[in-house]
């Protein structure tokens, strides 16, 4: 499915949804994390969670509510190129693109399930 330039939050979330089914990234259940990932432009917010050993991912008003051990945050037009890979995380950082809320040690040690995870949205969006 490519990625409408304009999609909605409902859209995004399920695209995001998929993309994590399709990643099968094992870091959030083998840390027993959950990972919430906040989007703005369009509005979307997934929570990964691996806390119970098994990955559920919830979206939505489940996603947002839920208890989460880092939220990622990422705003406008970077978002895409956050997870297409072609942005770097350090530089997001710094612009403010993305904000990591919690344990910054903790986020560093899932990089490698990133890679997967950046894979699959460009499997999702046809852009690989």
């Amino acid at each position: 499915m490519a990625l409408s330039s304009h999609p909605s939050g409902p859209d995004m979330e399920a695209l995001l949804t998929r993309v994590f089914l399709r990643a099968a990234d094992p870091a959030p259940a083998r840390e027993r994390l959950a990972l919430r990932f906040v989007q703005t432009d369009p509005d979307a917010c997934v929570l990964v969670d691996g806390r119970s050993g098994q990955t559920t991912v919830l979206s939505g008003d489940a996603a947002r509510s839920g208890p989460a051990d880092l939220t990622f945050a990422l705003r406008g037009t970077g978002a895409d190129a956050f997870w297409r890979g072609d942005l770097n995380v350090v530089a997001a950082m710094t612009d403010g693109t993305l904000r990591i809320t919690g344990p910054l040690l903790r986020a560093l040690a899932l990089a490698p399930g990133l890679k997967l995870v950046q894979a699959a949205y460009r499997a999702e969006t046809g852009t690989d």
